[in-house]
């Protein structure tokens, strides 16, 4: 299980950062697959017509705001536009 101080920043990042906005929903969750570890997933209408680079680019970008170490704990992360999420 991950750290909840570490999840807890990763969010405040995301949410006061680009992905601050009413309709944009951040999730950080623990990974299933590699103890410590986190995942990220954002639903942004900010990813609307994006390719998957430019989202991960989006993304990683305000990640780059964490430490390296904590950094080095998001093994995962996605986002969809709301429509895309839909489709699913």
């Amino acid at each position: 299980m991950a750290d909840a101080a570490l999840k807890k920043k990763v969010r405040d990042i995301l949410k006061t950062g680009y992905f601050r906005d009413p309709d944009d929903a951040v999730s950080v969750s623990d990974s299933e697959d590699v103890d410590g570890n986190i995942h990220v997933v954002i639903v942004s209408p900010k990813f609307s017509g994006k390719r998957l680079s430019e989202k991960t680019d989006l993304i990683l970008s305000e990640l780059q705001r964490l430490d390296p170490e904590d950094w080095g704990r998001v093994s995962l992360s996605i986002g969809v536009s709301p429509e895309e999420l839909k489709a699913l």
